[in-house]
């Protein structure tokens, strides 16, 4: 069964091994107009399950999906993919895993628990996104593919995540 939205109740049933990760955004409010928010917005592939053939492929449902964290703290990117002496392509990142540690001595969101989270990637290696934030919500943005690799198919519409 497809679970098109998921929210932060929802993470320990959750994985991100060996997602894609296409874009990166942040989004920040407007104190003068009176919105206070703090976002980190990512689009991802989100692989929701992993199918195993009798004759041992792996073939997996895929889509593309839009991660959004909100009341972000402490951003800290590292992406390096390295010098090649400008020869060699850059690489879409893939996600090793995501953690998280709740804060307890939280200084901001006293109304619900605060969380220290962790990217880790697989691709580059040792890449990481950390930061701060209260929680997050993932939605799917097409119903998901059967797909013979681990990224939504580039022939197929991708709708943009913003």
């Amino acid at each position: 069964m497809v679970v098109p939205h998921v929210e932060t109740a929802a993470f320990d049933a959750l994985s991100w091994h060996d997602n894609t990760l296409y874009g990166l955004r942040a989004e920040i409010g407007d104190p003068d107009r009176g919105t206070w928010h703090s976002r980190l917005l990512l689009d991802i592939d989100y692989i929701l399950e992993w199918v195993c053939a009798t004759d041992g492929r792996a073939r997996f449902q895929v889509a593309p999906a839009s991660l959004v964290f909100e009341d972000v703290t402490d951003l800290r990117l590292s992406l390096d993919q390295g010098d090649s002496g400008c020869s060699v392509a850059i690489q879409l990142p893939t996600i090793d895993r995501i953690e998280r540690e709740r804060l307890s001595d939280q200084k901001i969101c006293l109304d619900r628990p605060y969380w220290r989270w962790r990217i880790c990637f697989n691709q580059p290696q040792g890449g990481l996104i950390a930061f701060g934030a209260s929680g997050f919500r993932q939605s799917l943005r097409v119903e998901p593919a059967l797909c013979e690799e681990q990224r939504y198919p580039s022939d197929r519409p991708r709708p943009m995540p913003w």
